[in-house]
């Protein structure tokens, strides 16, 4: 299963994205534990593009869900401004202050970040989730 998404770098899509990809990851057998930690870690990182790639002003993001008998694979891709999530360091763990933390959520969670620069302009991050890891 393939499914491909236009949305507008604003908070007010995530919830309606987040529901039609509750349903993707339920139709695709994932458990609701896993599916909730998925979830998690594609709302960090369009929450990252949305804050850093755009700084909040108007922009476009796609996100592609590639749904297959043993893994899931999303794609998120922007044209704002350059970042490579997979060279943020570790954080310090217990935190001084709040926030900080998404891109570790997403190393965790999920089983592979691979950034894809856009050449010219924009990013690309694939985020991969195996089944038997579950």
């Amino acid at each position: 299963m393939e499914k491909r998404f236009e949305l507008n770098a604003s908070s007010e899509v995530l919830s309606p994205f987040r529901k039609e990809l509750r349903q993707i990851l339920s139709h695709a057998g994932w458990k609701k534990k896993t599916t909730e930690e998925i979830l998690l870690a594609v709302d960090e990182a369009l929450t990252n593009i949305i804050r850093h790639a755009y700084q909040g002003g108007p922009g476009k993001m796609t996100v592609s869900v590639v749904a297959a008998d043993d893994r899931i694979e999303i794609v998120l891709e922007d044209w704002g401004k350059k970042f490579d999530p997979t060279q943020v360091p570790p954080p310090e763990l217990p935190r001084q202050k709040p926030g900080g933390l998404g891109v570790h959520f997403i190393r965790t969670i999920m089983d592979e970040m691979i950034y894809e620069g856009q050449g010219s302009g924009g990013n690309r991050l694939r985020l991969i989730k195996r089944k038997n890891k579950i």
